[in-house]
Parts: structure tokens; C-alpha cells; sequence
């Protein structure tokens, strides 16, 4: 499953992982080389009457070409990695994007973190580097064997005798360190969750002076990952030199063998020098190939984890959608049951109507159900049973943009980006033009307090509107609805940070620019309640007290 999933990640990169393989087998080839021009040229200087120009020019010849391969294999190498970086990034963020609600619900947010940045940058670095880079090390190794053999078959039968005991220790060292970085990756996606919510969480542990515990709470944290990386890094630091210690003393035993031969005149000076620069040259890939291992264990974590997240079903369409006009918005709702994994229900076979251009009011005591009708409009969730209805058409039938363009939702938190006001308005909207982004601030009633601002509708407003004041986020918002233009409006408590004052002016400027369209207001706040037409109280995800508003 793991070389499956690494196939299936690389294969929109499979042009440039073909030609740095192809360049560093051809370097492994050229450096396959050097050996014997050694010997060659060894041979003629102990010659007495021997030139050795002709040797000395082959190997600069070959010289020069290894620097050009390694060049150009250096600048597609980091070309490629750059690439595959920034296609795995793309490719989890946009799978993210589309997977159900449900899905975010159950995951922590600096798990995803964690693994969408740190952990794809190092996967991406492996699988266009170090695993393009793997036939070359495996060509060197057994090019050279084979060489070393055919020079004196009988030295080199000794070489293989080493394989067993590599075998066993990368084994060893491979099944702990796979264990540890298991744990060190769950440890980097604690910090990125601490340091997230941290900054997310600031004012309220300002307020409560707890900036101590906090700290104290994230340094926790980081000394976890910390040991963890030093434990990583020590067996890495182990394995290279290990392998290469017992490859030298490969060498150091072939050494004191040939030196027998060449004493016994059974091998050539020229042939000896070849040999053991032969054998000199094997211990590279096989300590590169121990680290290769090391980094297999380590990636296979992230691969599963990933893998986890892929295999995830994404939000879907039906075969056939039904395709959607413009709406008159009837709402309707029939014996609908839902409840989240592992809690009671939380609608129990609600049936509710609303009708064409109706405002209607739902309130309740917390948990009772409202948001999630919201939920299971927009099918960011889908009932256990029962039907939901637009304009008598079933909702599932639908596309989920079709859908989802006819219905804009205000929530209690205005949902801002970091950005400029004029960029957060024609969120709502692709392609509006600035007369119709400053129509919908004028009916939001925001256009007068951002023509106050030092650059209008350009002012940056930070990262969640933190430049701006809670009521001025939400005319934001409530403007980027309007530019919208759909058939139903949701204000979802919108309007729980103003005053009496404040909410009045609010919630009639949002009457004012959806005259006509369907409303649903969600709110405990009399003020708002007397602008329905209608009064809905849910309570244990049944409506129990319909009725006009006064």
C-alpha cells in the first residue's frame, strides 16, 4: 500500500523523476569509471617506460562530466522537489477543502496543520530527491561488486558475506526509528495545535493573566518534540557511520587478503589499485542507502497518515443533479432526524414550512437544534432520515454549488480573511464590480464608516477582521450576503454584539436589501423576534410553540 501510495503521488511528476533518475544513473556510471582509470593510470606510472597522459586525460574527461551530470542533476533535482512540494500541499489542502463537516469535527486542527506543512515538505523533499536518487545508489553498489569481481573474483566473494550483518542492523535501527518519528509527528502537530490556539486565544489569556501557563503548556510541548528529534537524529547519526565502519573493515580484511596476492603475483599493481578503489567507492551507497532506510521508516507515518486523509470520501453530487433556477425560496422540512457520532439526536422527525419572501424567527434554548437546520440546508450535514426540500425539490438531488449559491448564512462570528475590505466583500461573489460591492456596503450600512478608514474599501483588516470592531465585521459579512444575491438569507445570533440600537439598525438594513427573499433569523433577542413574520421555538429538535410574531 505504501509503494502504491508513492506511485500514485509522483506520477504527475513522472517526466522529471524519469530524467533525474536517468541523469544520476548515467552519473553512477561515469563514477563507475574512476576506478579503473585509477588502476590504468597507476599501472603506467609504475611502468618505468609508461606514459600516464593518456589515463590522466580520460579521467578528466570523466571528471568533467560528473560535474556537469551533478549540475544539472542538482537544478532539476531542487526544480522537481519545489514542484512536488507545491503539488502535495495543493493536493491535500484542496481534498481538505472538500471533505464533509463531519470529518473536520473529528480532526484536530493542528493534526491537519502539522501534516499539510511540516510533513509534506519533508515527504515531498524524499520523494523527489532521496528516492530519485536511489537506483543510482544501488547501481554503484552492485556496478562495483561486479567490477571488483571481475577483477579477482575471489576477493570480492567476501563483499557479500558483509550483506547479512547491514541487513540486520538497519533492521534493528529501522523498526525504532520508525516508532519515534511516529511519535515525533504527533508531537510537531501538538505545537502547531498549541501555538494555533494560542494566538487564536490571545485576548482571552492576556485578560486572565495566564500568559505563565501557557508558555509553561507550549514548552512542554516543544521538550517532547525535542527529545524526540534528538533520538531521531542520534540513529541517524548512527546508521551512516556504522555501515561505513563495517564496510572499512571490509576493505581492511580485502587490504590484507590482496596484499597476499600481489606479494603472490596472482593480481597486477594496476589491478590491485582498481580493486580497492572499487571497494573504497562501495562504502558511499551503502551508508546513503542506510539513510534511505531511515528516511522509508520515517516517511511511512506520514504516508499513513496521508493516506488516512486521501482515501477520505469527499463531499459529492448526485449522478444526475437537478438543476436549480432562480428560486422563489420555499423551505421545506419533513420528519427530519439527525444526530452527530456517539450523541443523542439532535432533531427528532422535525417537520417545518416556510414560505416564499416568509421571515421566520427560531429560537430555543442552546442545543436545541437551530444551527444545525442551518447544517443540513446548506448539506454541510446530511439527516438520518427525512427529507429537506427547496421550492418542493429535494435538496440531495441537487449540486452542492447550485445549492449552496441560492442560501447566504451570517453567523454569530464574522468569518473575515486577511485582506482588504473590498476583497472580503467580493468573497461573496465572483467577477463584482466596485459599483456593486459599494451598492451592497451602502444596504449593509457599511459604506460611511469605511469611507472613514485611512484607504476605504483597501484598508487591510488583519487576519479575522482583528482590525476592525465586532459590529463593523459583521456589516462586512452581512454586505458580502448581499452582494450574494441569493434567494434565502440565514442570520445565524448575527446579531448578538450589538446594542438594542445597534441590532434594530442591523437586522433592517438586512430586511431592507432581502424584501422579497426568504429569511431565517436565529436569535434569543426580542428586538430581532419582533421583525419576523413568524416565531418558531424548537426544544429537544422539536418545534414545540410555532406561532405569529407580535
Amino acid at each position: 500500500m505504501t509503494f502504491a501510495r508513492l506511485l500514485d503521488l509522483a506520477h504527475p511528476h513522472r517526466t522529471a523523476l524519469a530524467l533525474m533518475v536517468l541523469l544520476t544513473l548515467l552519473e553512477a556510471a561515469a563514477v563507475l569509471l574512476v576506478p579503473a582509470l585509477g588502476g590504468w593510470m597507476a599501472g603506467e606510472v609504475l611502468t618505468a617506460t609508461g606514459s600516464f597522459l593518456g589515463p590522466v586525460a580520460c579521467l578528466l574527461l570523466v571528471l568533467t562530466l560528473l560535474a556537469l551530470l551533478r549540475t544539472t542533476s542538482g537544478i532539476i533535482s531542487g526544480r522537481t522537489s519545489a514542484r512536488v512540494l507545491a503539488h502535495l500541499r495543493t493536493k491535500v489542502h484542496d481534498h481538505l477543502q472538500c471533505l464533509p463537516l463531519s470529518f473536520h469535527q473529528r480532526h484536530s486542527q493542528g493534526d491537519l496543520l502539522a501534516l499539510s506543512t511540516y510533513e509534506i515538505s519533508r515527504l515531498g523533499d524524499f520523494l523527489a530527491v532521496t528516492l530519485a536518487a536511489l537506483p543510482a545508489q544501488l547501481l554503484t553498489a552492485i556496478g562495483a561488486v561486479v567490477l571488483m569481481s571481475r577483477i579477482d573474483a575471489a576477493l570480492a566473494v567476501a563483499v557479500p558475506i558483509l550483506v547479512p550483518v547491514f541487513y540486520l542492523g538497519l533492521k534493528m535501527l529501522g523498526r525504532h526509528l520508525r516508532r519515534i518519528a511516529q511519535e515525533h509527528q504527533k508531537a510537531e502537530a501538538a505545537i502547531v495545535a498549541a501555538a494555533s490556539e494560542d494566538l487564536a486565544m490571545l485576548s482571552a489569556i492576556k485578560s486572565f493573566t495566564r500568559e505563565s501557563e501557557t508558555a509553561r503548556r507550549f514548552a512542554e510541548r516543544v521538550t517532547v518534540s525535542r527529545n524526540l528529534l534528538i533520538k531521531e537524529t542520534d540513529i541517524y547519526a548512527i546508521l551512516g557511520p556504522v555501515t561505513s565502519l563495517l564496510a572499512g573493515i571490509g576493505a581492511v580484511a580485502l587490504l590484507a587478503s590482496g596484499g597476499g596476492s600481489l606479494q603472490s603475483g596472482e593480481i597486477s599493481p594496476s589491478a590491485m589499485v582498481s580493486f580497492f578503489l572499487y571497494a573504497a567507492l562501495l562504502t558511499r551507497p551503502v551508508a546513503e542507502l542506510s539513510h534511505v532506510y531511515g528516511q522509508v521508516q520515517s516517511a511511512k507515518g506520514t504516508l499513513s497518515r496521508l493516506g488516512a486523509i486521501l482515501d477520505t470520501a469527499t463531499e459529492s453530487d448526485p449522478a444526475t443533479p437537478h438543476p436549480l433556477g432562480r428560486m422563489r425560496g420555499q423551505i421545506t422540512f419533513e420528519n427530519v432526524t439527525f444526530c452527530y457520532p456517539g450523541r443523542d439526536p439532535v432533531l427528532r422527525g422535525l417537520s417545518l414550512s416556510l414560505r416564499p419572501g416568509e421571515t421566520l424567527a427560531l429560537t430555543g434554548p442552546n442545543g436545541a437544534g437551530k444551527s444545525t437546520l442551518v447544517s443540513l440546508l446548506l448539506r454541510l450535514e446530511v439527516p438520518e432520515c427525512g427529507t429537506i426540500r427547496l421550492d418542493g425539490v429535494d435538496i440531495r438531488t441537487v449540486a452542492l454549488q447550485d445549492l449552496r449559491r441560492q442560501i447566504a448564512w451570517v453567523p454569530q462570528r464574522p468569518l473575515l480573511f486577511d485582506g482588504s475590505i473590498r476583497e472580503n466583500i467580493a468573497f461573496g461573489r465572483a467577477g463584482a464590480t466596485d459599483t456593486e460591492i459599494e451598492r451592497a456596503a451602502r444596504l449593509a450600512q457599511a459604506h460611511d464608516f469605511i469611507g472613514d478608514l485611512p484607504h476605504g474599501y483597501d484598508t487591510e483588516i488583519g487576519e479575522h477582521g482583528v482590525r476592525l470592531s465586532g459590529g463593523q465585521g459583521q456589516r462586512i459579512v452581512l454586505a458580502r450576503a448581499i452582494l450574494k444575491d441569493p434567494a434565502i438569507l440565514i442570520l445565524d445570533e448575527a446579531t448578538s454584539m450589538y446594542d438594542l440600537n445597534g441590532e434594530t439598525a442591523f437586522v433592517a438594513a438586512a430586511a431592507a436589501a432581502f424584501r422579497d427573499r426568504t429569511v431565517i433569523l436565529i436569535t434569543h433577542r426580542p428586538a430581532t423576534l419582533a421583525l419576523a413574520d413568524r416565531i418558531v421555538v424548537l426544544e429537544r429538535g422539536q418545534v414545540v410553540a410555532p406561532r405569529t410574531a407580535a
